[in-house]
């Protein structure tokens, strides 16, 4: 029984502490953007995962009914698939929700760091100036090294 309530505790743990972390993050640079979509991917996964294998496991169970005369057989399936819809209907949603943070992810590449990137190749070529913006992306990328934060420069 002790090994139940530790094992629930472990694996509803990994969940809570990634929201835990989710919270935490402050957005200052391109660093913090992507520890956020990371985090965000990983809830989106462990919801999507769990959310639907409790829908299969709904869905047999209720298919397995034995009520009254008038609910039973290929009829108890039936609605059995139609309760749990409803539940991978929610799974799908979580599956979006860990998407959406790494399409996130890969619009901020498109629309901020490629962007300087250029401005900052243009500008050792002297075709133009360079502005501190509030917010930090990286210290110094090397062009074309746009993703991950670790794969350019100082970002890891």
């Amino acid at each position: 029984m002790s090994d139940e309530s530790s094992a629930d505790e472990k694996i509803g743990s990994d969940l809570v502490k990634l929201i835990q972390q989710l919270e935490k993050i402050e957005f200052r640079n391109d660093r913090d953007l992507y520890r956020y979509a990371r985090i965000l991917r990983a809830i989106g996964l462990e919801l999507y995962m769990r959310v639907g294998m409790d829908a299969d496991m709904i869905t047999a169970i209720l298919s397995q009914y034995k009520g009254k005369w008038y609910t039973f057989g290929l009829q108890s399936k039936l609605r059995a698939k139609l309760v749990g819809a409803h539940l991978k209907g929610g799974a799908s949603a979580a599956k979006v929700l860990g998407l959406s943070g790494v399409k996130m992810y890969a619009s901020f590449v498109k629309h901020f760091i490629k962007p300087e990137q250029e401005a900052e190749a243009e500008a050792r070529k002297g075709k133009g100036g360079k502005g501190r913006p509030g917010f930090s992306i990286g210290d110094k990328p090397n062009s074309g090294s746009a993703g991950k934060p670790g794969e350019a420069g100082k970002a890891a």
